[in-house]
């Protein structure tokens, strides 16, 4: 049995639900013994007891936040140390008009810190491409990309009729609603053009300063599911900048798994997660964003057609149960072909 110490962020964080919890229930039939453990809000003391006991584990699992140089050292020293992270903490954020404070993306701090975990890490598990290339800076041979995985949907799947009224939904955290501000204007006019179509956002609250009129649902895990439902077309409008490359296109999956169609921008993990013109469509520009909502929304086949290969592309790449046998599989392969760290 390896014994894992997961080292995670806040429970209420989308990442730490999809990168961490929802493998817990089944590292067992994998071998695998973890123990997840929060490490956000802890005092230097606790940081420090933890960073100590880590040799008690075979593997520290680092979840997202890079932690101080020297914190880092002392886990690497101990134990064999896995990073995992789904973010481009080496940029600024898309919608950060202010220098990044040090504990923000793209800070000196922030990049400091990750550079060092990067290289002390005897895996790192990236969640793009982007950010599989960046690490690979540091740790060329042990870095792998793993996607977010999210879970099957158990129940069959529902299929509106062709009458009526399309719906084209986005769902995110608040923050990102920015990035609606970058199809607005198609989005807007084919408002104009189907009056009968609706935008439904699900976030944390409602977006403002839009011509397209957005119906608001706040979300919550319980309503999610019947959210993704609902909705006939799904979207995921980026900024072709470094932070937004960096992203994992989850939004798309939650999508895919509905086996809904998605429009997406043509920014890095997106292109993977959509087959151009089979299971969804790519854009780069207003005029390609109208014209990708226009061709969905006027054709109930094509939309269906798409929703069912957007749902088997989904399974064969991004299921739950796909992606944590890659994990126990680059693990197990790891722990009979390594030493464990001679503490100092």
């Amino acid at each position: 049995m390896i014994r894992i110490l997961c080292l995670h962020i806040a429970e209420n964080q989308a990442s730490y639900r999809y990168r961490v919890a929802q493998f817990l229930p089944f590292w067992k039939e994998y071998g695998i013994d973890f123990h997840p453990v929060r490490i956000t809000s802890k005092s230097y003391p606790q940081k420090l007891s933890i960073a100590l006991r880590s040799k008690s584990y075979d593997y520290v699992w680092l979840q997202r936040k890079p932690l101080s140089p020297l914190f880092t050292s002392i886990i690497a020293q101990n134990s064999r140390l896995i990073y995992d992270y789904d973010d481009a903490f080496y940029a600024v954020e898309s919608y950060r008009k202010t220098k990044p404070k040090p504990t923000h993306p793209g800070s000196k701090q922030t990049i400091r810190r990750l550079n060092a975990v990067l290289k002390r890490s005897s895996l790192v598990f990236a969640g793009s491409d982007a950010l599989a290339a960046y690490a690979r800076q540091f740790n060329f041979h042990n870095t792998f990309i793993v996607p977010t995985a999210y879970k099957k949907h158990p129940e069959p799947l529902f299929q509106a009729p062709a009458d009526r009224p399309v719906t084209i939904g986005w769902i995110g955290n608040s923050g990102n609603l920015y990035f609606l501000e970058t199809i607005d204007r198609a989005a807007s006019a084919i408002q104009q053009r189907h009056p009968s179509v609706r935008f439904s956002v699900m976030s944390g609250k409602m977006p403002e300063g839009l011509k397209t009129r957005w119906e608001f649902v706040p979300w919550s895990k319980e309503a999610e599911a019947g959210w993704l439902d609902s909705i006939d077309i799904g979207i995921m409008p980026l900024e072709d900048d470094e932070w937004s490359r960096g992203k994992c296109a989850f939004k798309l999956l939650q999508y895919m798994a509905h086996g809904k169609p998605v429009v997406a921008s043509a920014v890095g993990a997106n292109m993977n997660a959509v087959i151009h013109g089979k299971s969804g469509l790519l854009a780069t520009s207003n005029e390609e964003w109208e014209a990708a909502f226009d061709t969905l929304v006027s054709n109930h086949a094509q939309r269906l057609g798409m929703g069912e290969q957007s749902l088997k592309h989904f399974l064969s790449t991004y299921e739950r149960e796909r992606v944590q046998m890659q994990m126990a599989t680059l693990l197990r392969n790891h722990f009979r072909q390594s030493k464990a760290p001679n503490p100092r």
